[in-house]
């Protein structure tokens, strides 16, 4: 009968129902003790579930700090460029104006080297080119903070206006102008060849909002002109710094006007890579000299006049290569000892002490290299025409020293 065919088919259903309830409950008791399961055990410290759900910043997977900095030659504002200076409209921005905008923002920092005492003690213009005795204006110094971060004073005309007065005047006129500086014509004061700066940097904590920061970078500076011999305590200054951060080296020597580094020179400044530096940069001879691959690392041994008023003397010293230098680090612990160090970009203060504490050992460096051009033949630094450029290039054997390079340091 059709009543028995509908309470059979009304059980079988009943019954189906039932099972299907039982197993959701079950299901859902296995989740729920699964989950409990999982609470009670302590991820391992390198799990990858601790680092991207901690607190703590340092450890945000794929962060990265980095700072593409722009190291060129000889800066001088005196004698024949303050001549043309003083007779121009533009008056104290006169020197930098062949530069554009976009020129600086290809990199976060520029660094030269300062090749005059900067005092408001005037020297005359004749004394200046008779004695080679220099001296340059603190006016001008708010125009080059437009450009520079840090310079050099390690070189053998930062004593020429009053010795000691006149590089600690130099120092408290680049204060005022928020540049930071490093070195000393005399090479017996060691505490002051070498400093941190805080150089501009961009910091990307992986959420694609990058910051603005600053990175540590010691920069040491040695003056060896008049066959001054270097000592191993000089070198031995860098070593504490490399411990902790990248090491560039910017020494001041050699035969001015040469197109080559003499043999004398090589020797020390393999030397100074092999005390430490990752890089050296120098500066002196007025003109581009060679450069070379030295155990990996670049020596370029002269970077030329970038702002001087050699012109006179012929082509030679219009030229300036400069050395375009990118770093970037991925240790998360490291960037974040790195990027709340305090006070890194006062003279002679207590940064590498910071990091000293705080870095057990220096971090992977991811390194790249570029080079910018500059002509100042019409009596101010410009970018060199592509022409110019392969010359310098060419002239500071460029394509050699930067094959096969470290790509790390």
């Amino acid at each position: 009968p059709k009543s028995v065919i509908i309470l059979v088919m009304t059980k079988k259903r009943w019954v189906a129902t039932l099972i299907l309830v039982i197993v959701c409950i079950a299901i859902t008791v296995l989740l729920w003790w699964q989950w409990q399961s999982n609470k009670n055990v302590a991820a391992p410290a390198n799990s990858p579930l601790l680092s991207a759900t901690s607190t703590n910043e340092s450890l945000v997977i794929d962060q990265s700090l980095s700072s593409n900095m722009l190291y060129v030659g000889e800066v001088f504002w005196g004698r024949g460029i303050e001549y043309y200076a003083k007779r121009s409209p533009l008056g104290y921005a006169f020197p930098f104006s062949g530069l554009t905008n976009s020129d600086k923002q290809e990199f976060d920092a520029w660094i030269g080297d300062m090749e005059c005492p900067i005092t408001d003690k005037d020297i005359p213009y004749q004394t200046q080119v008779d004695s080679l005795m220099f001296n340059c204006r603190p006016e001008y110094t708010a125009e080059a903070a437009k450009w520079f971060d840090v310079l050099t004073l390690a070189n053998n005309h930062t004593d020429n206006n009053g010795g000691v007065w006149g590089i600690d005047q130099t120092r408290k006129n680049l204060d005022t102008a928020k540049i930071q500086y490093f070195g000393d014509y005399n090479m017996a004061n060691t505490q002051n060849i070498c400093d941190v700066a805080a150089m501009p940097a961009i910091y990307d904590k992986g959420t694609g909002l990058p910051q603005e920061v600053t990175m540590p970078v010691a920069l040491c500076g040695f003056d060896y002109v008049g066959n001054v011999q270097p000592k191993q305590a000089e070198f031995d200054v860098m070593k504490k710094y490399a411990k902790v951060m990248p090491v560039v080296a910017m020494p001041h020597m050699g035969v001015e006007y040469r197109p080559t580094a003499e043999p004398a020179k090589e020797a020390i400044y393999r030397d100074l890579i092999d005390n430490g530096a990752d890089i050296v940069i120098g500066a002196h001879p007025h003109v581009v000299q060679n450069s070379e691959n030295y155990k990996g690392r670049l020596i370029a041994y002269s970077t030329g006049n970038f702002m001087f008023d050699q012109q006179p003397l012929g082509r030679d010293t219009t030229l300036t290569l400069g050395v375009g230098l990118k770093l970037q680090i991925k240790d998360a612990a490291v960037i974040d000892a790195y990027r709340t160090a305090t006070n890194c970009s006062a003279w002679h203060d207590d940064c590498l002490e910071q990091l000293s504490e705080k870095v057990q050992s220096r971090p992977e460096i991811l390194v790249s290299y570029s080079n910018r051009c500059f002509d100042q033949s019409s009596n101010v630094p410009k970018k060199a025409s592509q022409a110019v450029c392969d010359d310098i290039l060419n002239r500071a054997t460029w394509k050699a020293a930067t094959a096969g390079l470290a790509t790390t340091w």
